[in-house]
């Protein structure tokens, strides 16, 4: 079992297209955080970017963007797109780029990969350490609501040509896993079953708002994505804090 060997092909148009589609979320990110927040913003590094979907619409408010990803696969498909030394491939709870910005971020739950607390303190040292003073820094998560709510939900199904694919989550150990079954045609008509396994963790508001602040972070504001108010149901929740 794999993580992004053959679900990359699909990764976009279910993650980031699909459910949660990319013009909503730049312009989110773009209008409600960074020009509200950090209007004078030039320079951003987007960690976990993925395959570069976001950067591209980055792009178009002419930022000067830096990506970085653990994923060689992930930047693979990015370089098609963009030049090569604009990308970085690091852990994002362990780099360091020699340089600081106006706008750290992580989007899409991309956080949500790292399944130790530790792992997630660790990233806001590098957030922290990358910003400029009053830098914006500005995170999403899954919550522990929806990942419990997915957990008791229906497998779903997404359909594209002849391919199926078929997402599920279980929990595992204290983990959230994704599993990902790719129903894929071959060219004698014939379907070859493809598993492959995403993991995923989140922690309680309280514990990373805490940690945020212990981190000399303020928070400016917390977001629920889809409703605007944060609640105890909240699904999936922004987090837009500033560099003391």
């Amino acid at each position: 079992m794999k993580t992004y060997d053959v679900f990359l092909d699909y990764y976009d148009q279910i993650v980031r297209s699909i459910n949660n589609p990319i013009e909503d979320e730049v312009e989110f990110l773009v209008e409600d955080c960074i020009k509200q927040y950090k209007p004078e913003t030039k320079t951003i590094l987007e960690t976990a970017c993925g395959t570069w979907v976001v950067a591209k619409e980055l792009r178009k408010s002419w930022y000067k963007v830096i990506w970085l990803d653990i994923s060689e696969k992930m930047l693979e498909r990015a370089k098609k797109n963009i030049w090569a030394s604009d990308l970085v491939l690091a852990d994002m709870t362990d780099f360091d780029l020699a340089t600081t910005f106006d706008t750290i971020l992580c989007n899409y739950n991309s956080i949500c990969h790292l399944l130790k607390w530790e792992q997630w303190q660790a990233f806001f040292d590098m957030a922290y350490k990358h910003l400029d003073k009053d830098g914006l820094f500005v995170f999403d998560i899954n919550t522990v609501y929806e990942f419990e709510n997915i957990t008791r939900e229906f497998a779903q199904f997404y359909n594209f040509w002849e391919d199926t694919v078929c997402l599920e989550m279980i929990k595992n150990e204290g983990i959230y896993e994704w599993i990902v079954k790719i129903f894929k045609k071959s060219e004698d008509w014939k379907y070859e079953l493809i598993q492959e396994v995403v993991r995923e963790n989140s922690f309680p508001i309280s514990k990373i708002k805490k940690e945020l602040k212990d981190k000399w972070f303020k928070i400016l504001e917390m977001v629920d994505y889809h409703y605007g108010e944060v609640t105890a149901k909240s699904e999936r929740v922004y987090f837009i804090c500033k560099k003391k």
